[in-house]
């Protein structure tokens, strides 16, 4: 630090800062903390001998102690930088190649399990049941019978188009994924959010497709129990009819056409599941603006520094007197970086926006908007000592004094 100028009294500074904030140090090789957390802070001050002392001839001693009265961890902000790991970025880069030909083989399946399956053999199978009641609505039972199967034809309807509605929306969000794996700045919040998107819409898919067996059992049974109830037997050969057909659906045609679907949904999945969103970035600590290496936590150590200056008093007696003083002091200090569930790790692969390849960093991994919490469930013990004491008297009642107090912080439990 050099002074240039001086206008009415005051100075301004040159500050150069001397070396590299490096703030992998804050972890040492990620484990060892023990030679880390520690702060020098001096106690220079000038002494004046009370007034009931006498003056100084000489200087004989000096004793001084620390006592520490309170030590506080608080968070305080920090510097960092993020990345989308690379193995998140690859994986991610890859899907365009898969996702498409995945989408289009669901699509066929679907349309092979709903066109002639539901919205043709089954859709036809209860209209020619409920022509062949309409005939015979004079007998008891079979109105209520007919509104029975007009309701199954509502019901499969509404499933057909439930089912065309589901692998529509599994298709969108096919194409947004794509879209948002295409956006430009790399966006994992977006993609991830894409996946989750996509993710949904085949849940919705399987339920409505598993649903299929349950609602037609449902038909078959209710039908077969309403002819029974009438017990004619026009009315149970055309029920017959149509229960043949739901039988035959349940029992051969739907289970391969359902698997087919679900199979090519968990595909889909399967192609999904690498891109661990929960473990999808890294960050690492940088210096701030200042230059500064901050962790996010600081230990508050507060204390006093008593002292007792022994001296030869200047009377005839050449009497030795002492003065005492206590000095309180509050210190910081920069403990290493530890983070609520994260894990610090060394040679992190990460993606270089920068320079479109891969880069090592060493910091912590995290997810898509994960919280970064410092933790502070974390108690220190305190070793102090006593580095260096200089004394010179200015005259025969004032004493120049420096104290260099060294504080080491080690940990010493944690929080359950």
């Amino acid at each position: 630090m050099t002074c240039n100028r001086c206008i009415s009294g005051g100075c301004e500074f040159n500050v150069k800062t001397v070396g590299t904030c490096d703030v992998s140090r804050i972890v040492i090789n990620g484990s060892d903390r023990t030679n880390l957390n520690w702060t020098e802070i001096s106690a220079p001050e000038i002494l004046t001998i009370p007034e009931l002392k006498p003056d100084i001839e000489a200087l004989d001693q000096v004793y001084a102690n620390i006592v520490l009265n309170n030590t506080k961890l608080i968070e305080t902000p920090f510097a960092y930088k993020k990345y989308v790991l690379f193995s998140f970025y690859t994986l991610v880069n890859g899907l365009p190649a898969i996702i498409p030909g995945l989408v289009s083989t669901l699509t066929a399946a679907v349309t092979a399990l709903v066109t002639p399956a539901l919205d043709t053999t089954l859709t036809d199978a209860l209209d020619v049941l409920e022509a062949a009641l309409l005939p015979l609505s004079g007998i008891t039972g079979v109105p209520a019978l007919i509104t029975l199967v007009q309701g199954y034809q509502t019901a499969v309807t509404g499933l057909v188009n439930n089912i065309n509605t589901a692998i529509a929306a599994v298709s969108t969000a096919a194409d947004n994924l794509l879209i948002a794996i295409a956006t430009v700045p790399f966006s994992p919040e977006l993609i991830c959010a894409a996946i989750q998107a996509l993710l949904d819409t085949l849940a919705a898919l399987t339920t409505l497709v598993n649903s299929i067996i349950g609602i037609l059992t449902g038909m078959l049974n209710s039908l077969t129990a309403a002819a029974a109830a009438i017990g004619n037997p026009l009315v149970t050969a055309a029920v017959t009819t149509a229960t043949g057909i739901l039988t035959t659906l349940i029992n051969t045609t739907l289970p391969p056409l359902i698997t087919a679907v679900t199979n090519a949904i968990s595909a889909i999945i399967t192609a999904l599941a690498p891109v661990d969103c929960s473990q999808s970035c890294a960050f690492e600590l940088i210096p701030n603006t200042e230059g500064t290496c901050l962790s996010g936590r600081k230990l508050i150590v507060e204390g006093v520094l008593k002292q007792k200056i022994v001296y030869t008093a200047e009377v005839d007696a050449q009497s030795v007197h002492s003065a005492h003083f206590e000095v309180p002091f509050i210190a910081f200090i920069i403990p290493y970086a530890k983070f609520e569930g994260l894990a610090y790790r060394q040679g992190i692969e990460v993606y270089d926006p920068e320079t479109g390849g891969s880069k090592l960093i060493n910091g912590y991994i995290c997810g898509i908007g994960q919280d970064i919490t410092v933790d502070l469930c974390e108690e220190f013990v305190i070793e102090k000592c006593i580095e260096d004491i200089y004394v010179y008297a200015l005259d025969v009642r004032r004493i120049f004094k420096n104290v260099t107090i060294f504080l080491k912080a080690k940990p010493i439990a944690s929080c359950n």
